[in-house]
């Protein structure tokens, strides 16, 4: 690994293109099992990539049951709209889920990962709110004061006059503890990055180049420095696929490919060379090793063809154990509940 500190490597799925509860959950046995650190998963009620009429399921409700059919890993959203739920319901569902979940090594089990939502179709489909960014950017912040305040041992009942949300001496019982981690997710230098600072635990960028990376690492500092805290860390998500040599490598690409490719597959991988993690071990290493050295404080790579677990394992033993904090299931400590 680089540096005196582990990096944590975490596996997020797309459930919402056709993945079921028992995909996920298989999914989630052989990541625990493999040691990495969390298993995350998009919350979207309709397909991105796929055609129409993919089956979806609930994040949250997925999440519960994760809590119970997994030890050891972190669970959570990579990223929950902020338009989908209210937010004091969204803090009651996070703070149930990690009840079910309970604690490992004194830590929550569960974290929630915020946005302001993107994919207008599924707004309109299903009836969200999908207003302008700048409104969006506005109801992201509330969310983020009312988990703040409803989760605080210190306040016993908490009132919120917002443009979105209206609490009215809310009395939450029982207060989260260990306090589930808050991560902003976002790429913005102004908007996300201060918004993170002032609220969240760690900030998630999507898709970065190092020089991009770096960039965003330095605006989270000043934004940082300009709320009163400490630097928090910034993690990278990326879309990975890999393969123990180049043929293999091709396999896959071209299974993916063919379920959300838009153009001829060379173009297509050359399009994205930049900013997944593509190719055979020792190239994943080298673009993440970038990364690293440009401030990155773990990863959290999107597995795209869940019912390849070989992958995964490739994945653990010829990269993450060679930069990360992998940890065999053998050694976990024992659940807290």
């Amino acid at each position: 690994m680089i540096g005196a500190e582990p990096l944590p490597f975490s596996i997020t799925l797309e459930p919402q293109e056709g993945e079921t509860y028992q995909d996920v959950l298989a999914v989630a046995r052989r990541v625990e099992a493999l040691g990495f650190a969390g298993l995350y998963r998009s919350d979207h009620y309709a397909p991105v990539w796929g055609g129409e009429g993919l089956a979806s399921t609930d994040a949250w409700a997925t999440l519960a049951g994760l809590a119970r059919d997994t030890e050891r890993i972190t669970i959570g959203t990579m990223v929950s709209p902020v338009t989908f739920r209210p937010a004091a319901n969204l803090a009651k569902v996070t703070a149930t889920v990690a009840q079910m979940a309970g604690a490992v090594d004194g830590r929550s089990r569960v974290h929630v990962g915020l946005g302001t939502g993107w994919l207008q179709a599924e707004h309109t489909m299903f009836g969200f709110p999908f207003d302008d960014l700048g409104t969006r950017f506005r109801r992201l912040e509330e969310h983020l004061q009312v988990l703040r305040g409803l989760w605080d041992p210190q306040i016993p009942r908490f009132r919120f006059d917002g443009e979105f949300e209206q609490l009215r001496d809310a009395v939450f019982a029982a207060k989260p503890d260990p306090v589930p981690r808050i991560v902003l997710g976002g790429s913005g230098p102004r908007r996300s990055a201060g918004l993170a600072a002032r609220y969240a635990d760690e900030m998630n960028t999507p898709f970065p180049t190092p020089a991009s990376f770096r960039a965003l690492r330095a605006a989270l500092d000043e934004a940082c420095a300009a709320a009163g805290r400490e630097p928090i860390p910034l993690t990278v998500t990326a879309v990975c696929v890999l393969g123990a040599d180049e043929a293999e490598f091709r396999r896959r690409a071209e299974r993916l490919h063919a379920r959300i490719g838009d153009r001829p597959l060379d173009e297509w991988l050359a399009q994205r060379s930049g900013t997944w993690v593509l190719g055979t071990p020792d190239r994943a290493l080298e673009h993440l090793t970038g990364l690293v050295e440009a401030g990155a404080a773990g990863f959290s790579l999107q597995h795209l063809l869940p019912d390849d677990l070989d992958m995964l394992d490739l994945l653990a033993e010829s990269v993450a154990a060679r930069l990360g904090d992998i940890r065999p299931a053998a050694t976990a400590p024992d659940r807290a509940v």
